[in-house]
């Protein structure tokens, strides 16, 4: 038996330490491109008002740059649920253009006031009503539009959470666990998929066991098994991954279906 090619794991050290580092890099990008901006515009970053500015434009620029990691870390970890992920969905594009209004607004009535605010030592008064006032007016449609979006994620989880009888059995297994190697997840990626995105496979494992039905995701990801009581191998465990034709397909029965990721 040829000796197992050792797995490295896709979010080990090397992974997080990069988006450790695109953090920091992107913050020092935006404050940058703002410190430039406004040297532009204003001449000199000088005076209450116009540093308020800065912070906001730096501090909320950056939130929705690292928005889509931490969206990323999300689906990653796996640990969400169908309304869990709306529900992560909704909160972030709302705190993106809750924040992205501030900043317009704080930058807009700089620019009017840019006469008023350029004495050091002093705060315009004027100024932070402009800016406050106007933001919270920008905010009231957003508001709205997330209260309605919260709702429909509410009703949508009742309606799908209280539907008699079970949809399928879960049992919880880490991501890592189930993700096929490389060459096993090039050989999937050439098999016809059994629908978008999917295959459903037979899985030889390396004690001589064959899972008739498994269903792979994206050829990579072992997501489920059909007509299985529990998941008692590992991704590492598997010597070959084996096509199905259309005649050893089986009708699907929600029952017999065990997911791996526990998502519901």
């Amino acid at each position: 038996m040829p000796t197992p090619t050792p797995r490295t794991d896709p979010f080990g050290f090397k992974f997080w330490l990069t988006w450790i580092l695109g953090f920091c890099g992107s913050f020092f990008l935006t404050a940058f491109f703002w410190t430039e901006l406004m040297t532009i515009v204003f001449h000199k970053i000088q005076g209450r008002e116009l540093t308020i500015t800065w912070c906001v434009g730096v501090f909320g620029s950056w939130f929705m740059i690292l928005t889509p990691f931490m969206r990323k870390k999300e689906q990653i970890w796996k640990r969400l649920n169908v309304d869990q992920e709306k529900a992560v969905d909704v909160w972030l594009l709302g705190m993106g253009i809750f924040i992205g209004f501030l900043i317009v607004s704080a930058f807009a009535w700089s620019w009017i006031y840019r006469a008023e605010i350029s004495v050091p030592g002093t705060f315009n008064s004027k100024w932070a009503k402009a800016v406050f006032s106007s933001w919270l007016v920008l905010a009231l449609p957003l508001l709205v539009f997330l209260y309605k979006q919260a709702d429909q994620i509410f009703k949508s989880a009742v309606i799908r959470q209280t539907r008699e009888g079970p949809l399928f059995r879960t049992q919880f297994v880490p991501r890592e666990k189930r993700m096929l190697d490389a060459e096993l997840g090039r050989k999937v990626k050439m098999m016809p998929e059994t629908m978008e995105r999917g295959h459903v496979a037979k899985i030889q494992l390396k004690d001589g066991r064959m899972i008739p039905h498994a269903f792979i995701l994206d050829g990579r990801e072992l997501l489920g098994l059909y007509d299985y009581e529990t998941f008692n191998f590992s991704a590492r465990d598997i010597e070959d991954v084996i096509p199905l034709s259309a005649e050893e397909l089986i009708p699907y029965d929600p029952a017999k279906w065990l997911r791996l990721d526990v998502k519901i």
